[in-house]
């Protein structure tokens, strides 16, 4: 449990910071997938902010995070001009010049451990990212759709069978892949995770003290995967649980007024 209730209340006003502006950036025109940025917000904000991965170190240094499900990157554009990191003028020229994509591939950000947005291919590269810095967490966070991919499971399995001990999955579950509900996922049933040589770990995804809990999994010299239940959408009543906003933008009525609400 977090001791820190001061920690918690500044984790949980800069949460609200991202998310607006986040979505500001929509309402600039700037197009990203509302609702699974969304719901994973809580969970890249607690890593970056706890210094899980700071992004203040450079990359040889640091802890390396694989956001697989790439379509969450304004999240992390937004964290990063919080931080400093990425002035707004550099970033929306980058846009302009078509240097920061949909999907993660980027071609010229340097706080991007690897570019992604082709389902499957994370785990397989956080093995070698992990081989290769076996001192280093390798944190990569995926969608729960994207756990449809076989090479999914196979980094799962050689993770398990070759004792990696340095590789943490996050699977995002919000239940709603891009263009459907997915309630049911057979493969994350006790049954099935309890053969992985792994800490295995299921929390709620918004509450913040669950997170910090698998944070301290993570200090552990084991490999992990965590399930954390998620809303798509979350913290905002228009966008959570829709396939509208999936992959849908809002118009500028609506926009504006989740902004305002958001203000007060």
């Amino acid at each position: 449990m977090v001791k820190n209730s001061k920690k918690i209340l500044k984790l949980k006003k800069k949460i609200k910071e991202i998310r607006y502006n986040f979505l500001k950036l929509i309402s600039k025109g700037v197009k990203y997938h509302i609702g699974g940025s969304l719901s994973v917000l809580d969970i890249i904000v607690c890593l970056i902010y706890s210094n899980k991965i700071d992004l203040t170190k450079t990359s040889k240094i640091r802890n390396k995070l694989i956001l697989s499900k790439g379509h969450a990157l304004g999240i992390f554009y937004t964290i990063l001009m919080d931080l400093n990191l990425l002035s707004e003028k550099e970033y929306f020229s980058q846009i302009k010049n078509n240097k920061f994509g949909g999907q993660l591939d980027t071609y010229n950000c340097k706080y991007v451990d690897w570019s992604t947005g082709s389902l499957g291919h994370s785990i397989g590269v956080s093995i070698g990212m992990a081989i290769a810095n076996p001192k280093k967490k390798i944190i990569t966070i995926v969608g729960d759709a994207e756990i449809d991919e076989g090479s999914v499971w196979e980094g799962l399995f050689f993770i398990s069978e070759k004792k990696i001990k340095n590789v943490h999955i996050i699977i995002d579950r919000n239940k709603l892949s891009a263009s459907s509900f997915i309630e049911k996922k057979e493969v994350l049933d006790k049954k099935v995770l309890n053969q992985l040589n792994l800490n295995i770990f299921r929390g709620n995804g918004h509450n913040l003290i669950n997170i910090f809990k698998y944070l301290k999994i993570i200090d552990k010299s084991k490999s992990s995967l965590a399930i954390f239940n998620t809303i798509k959408g979350n913290g905002i009543p228009e966008f959570e649980n829709s396939l509208q906003y999936s992959h849908g933008q809002p118009d500028k009525r609506l926009i504006t007024q989740v902004l305002k609400n958001l203000q007060n």
